[in-house]
């Protein structure tokens, strides 16, 4: 193996074993003072910070790896989908760098480098890594702290795994790490990467703060390590240990008197339960309603809770067991009781929470990266030693012993019935478009949903198939045993069927329930019967169709007719774009904010359910001041058949 691929775990046994660290006075007695001069300084700061959780001795960098050690990823495999998925995106230019563009894909790039390097030890990966390193410096500047927090952590986890310190001693200590530790306080549009982790309990703060530990780790800053999480704790529910954040709209909180990140074990507000609700990005869809407005914040904010979660983790915190298994119980609120699976770039997050719980939400390899991390699937899967490994060594101190965590119930092989009727059982289920945060060019998100008829506490499982164009049913995989719903992505121009049983705790069975026959039909803009001035045709390769028609004129407005059981608006959102007034059948349903900081396209901005029949959708733009835009792409229509 070529190159020299220590990172941390790796640095701290040659330290053991004799190997002196550069730049650290050893040998006489002065050097000694010097040394224990610093560590009384360092203790000192410590114990000025209030409500410290307890944390390791000794910050990462000084001990330990950032993430993950070069001898744990050794371990892991080089052939199989996981593997070829992280090193088709390795072997690709890591293109313009820009830590300002909160959309880069640049630093996931440079980490797939950084993996395969510690890997395989080919020295050309490594020499990529350091060239991308020295040319992120400072493109920070002009952007926000979302996207210096998207985009950083996987610059610093890469400049671990290839051992910068080593490699390049003059550029790590010279330049790298003296900018890592102005990008704490750097301002960046008013804010800075400390002041919007403890500002802001939503994704811009999870995503800061995941920037926040990682420059801690990498630095060996303990202070500043053991700050962040106590920061990250109080976010999970422990106001004890920080409570200084700014929150919006309260409505979503389990106690609105004492707001927290995510909500507390048990809570219910109006009958319904919203233990692990994260309200801060909840109410991005709106103000508190069962059945919640769907919105994809919940997960975007959990990108950058859970890459904070491993890293402190890996610095020796309990994070995973905090408050009560607060991020599981997030996820577990997404998928059993909103409905929201992970999809699109939210997928990796499924692979670390089964490698930290021991649950079954992993999607099939290789998993799509997200906006900060990525690779889940080779970094937390089986290795070619081991049957099931620790995906990263245990920290120093151990994490507090807590009883295991029953798994999800795993996707197959589905039991065998028992004989006899069961006590319980399911309503035929319900097709309806469902809104997501991106559509492929190729299939429309549905959600299907059911009922339990009987008493909740004999229920065991659901079971749920699928048939396609008539053919024979296969099973359709639920988020968990127990949920009433799963969003599907369907290919236009098929019939589907779905059907539902209920499977008791005696293992018997319910009758089948079958739903309609459903056929999906996407129709372009031109479907519409635009009204109104200022209706433009922009054409981009983005959009479905490579054309979306756009105005900006208040009262400017566009029908769709169409027959069906359910019906979709499909068009972007972006800065310049503003509100839109939606009418079925000419009564006003709601009014969509089309408002984002980043232009996206191909959204379901708006899907309802209707009565078999004719129907007509319409759309009235507002004329927003400062950003009036709204534009169509394309509609959905749900039929039965």
């Amino acid at each position: 193996m070529s190159g020299n691929p220590q990172n941390g775990a790796q640095r701290a046994s040659n330290q053991a074993a004799g190997h002196v660290t550069p730049g650290r006075p050893t040998g006489d007695r002065r050097g000694r003072l010097i040394f224990i001069a610093e560590l009384a300084i360092m203790a000192m700061l410590v114990g000025l910070l209030p409500n410290l959780p307890p944390g390791p001795r000794s910050a990462n960098a000084a001990g330990g790896p950032v993430l993950v050690s070069v001898d744990t990823l050794r371990t892991r495999p080089t052939s199989g989908a996981a593997w070829t998925g992280l090193k088709a995106i390795a072997d690709l230019p890591v293109g313009t760098i820009s830590l300002a563009d909160q959309d880069s894909a640049a630093d996931i790039h440079v980490l797939a480098k950084g993996l395969v390097f510690a890997r395989l030890g080919t020295e050309s990966y490594r020499q990529a890594v350091i060239a991308a390193l020295k040319s992120a410096v400072g493109t920070e500047q002009g952007g926000r702290t979302l996207a210096l927090g998207r985009n950083l952590p996987g610059f610093v986890i890469a400049a671990d795994l290839v051992s910068l310190r080593t490699a390049d001693p003059a550029f790590d200590t010279g330049t790298f790490r003296p900018w890592l530790r102005s990008l704490l306080t750097e301002v960046l549009d008013g804010r800075t990467l400390t002041s919007t982790q403890e500002d802001r309990p939503n994704n811009w703060g999870t995503h800061a703060g995941a920037a926040r530990v990682a420059i801690a780790a990498y630095l060996g800053d303990t202070a500043v390590l053991a700050r962040a999480a106590a920061v990250f704790h109080g976010y999970l529910g422990s106001r004890a240990d920080y409570a200084g954040f700014s929150w919006g709209d309260l409505s979503w909180q389990c106690d609105s008197s004492k707001p927290v990140g995510i909500n507390p074990a048990g809570c219910t507000k109006s009958g319904v339960s919203i233990d692990g609700v994260i309200p801060d990005d909840m109410r991005r869809g709106g103000v508190f309603q069962w059945p919640p407005v769907d919105t994809n914040y919940p997960w975007e904010n959990l990108q950058g809770a859970l890459l904070q979660a491993e890293l402190l983790h890996s610095a020796g915190y309990d994070t995973w067991n905090w408050e009560n298994r607060a991020l599981l119980r997030a996820v577990r609120f997404l998928y059993n009781r909103a409905g929201w699976p992970a999809v699109g770039d939210d997928q990796w997050q499924t692979w670390l929470i089964d490698a930290r719980y021991g649950t079954s939400y992993r999607v099939a390899s290789p998993v799509r990266y997200g906006k900060n991390f990525g690779f889940t699937d080779w970094i937390y899967g089986a290795s070619t030693t081991a049957a099931a490994p620790q995906p990263t060594p245990a920290p120093t101190p151990k994490p507090t012993p807590t009883p295991p965590v029953a798994p999800t119930p795993p996707v197959a092989p589905t039991p065998a019935p028992v004989p006899g009727t069961a006590v319980v059982s399911a309503s035929a289920p319900t097709t309806s478009i469902a809104t997501t945060t991106r559509l492929s060019l190729t299939t429309v998100p549905v959600r299907v949903a059911w009922s339990l008829s009987g008493d909740p506490a004999k229920l065991a499982r659901y079971d749920v198939q699928r048939s396609v164009d008539g053919g024979a049913y296969q099973r359709a995989v639920t988020a968990s045993a127990t949920t009433t719903r799963l969003v599907v992505a369907l290919s236009p121009g098929h019939r589907y069927r779905f059907r539902v049983r209920a499977v008791d705790r005696a293992g018997r069975v319910s009758a089948w329930v079958t739903g309609s026959d459903t056929t999906l039909v996407r129709r372009q803009q031109a479907a519409g019967r635009y009204a109104g001035s200022g209706w433009l045709t922009a054409g981009a390769s983005v959009y479905l169709g490579g054309t979306a028609k756009a105005s900006r004129a208040a009262r400017a407005g566009v029908t769709f007719a169409f027959s069906g059981i359910s019906v979709a608006w499909i068009g972007p959102v972006g800065p310049t774009r503003g509100r839109a007034a939606v009418y079925v059948d000419g009564r006003l349903v709601t009014t969509v904010n089309l408002y984002r900081s980043t232009f996206h396209p191909r959204q379901v901005l708006f899907a309802t359910r209707v009565a078999a029949g004719s129907h007509t959708l319409t759309i009235r733009v507002a004329g927003t001041a400062g950003h009036p835009w709204v534009a169509v792409d394309a509609f959905a229509v749900l039929s039965p058949r």
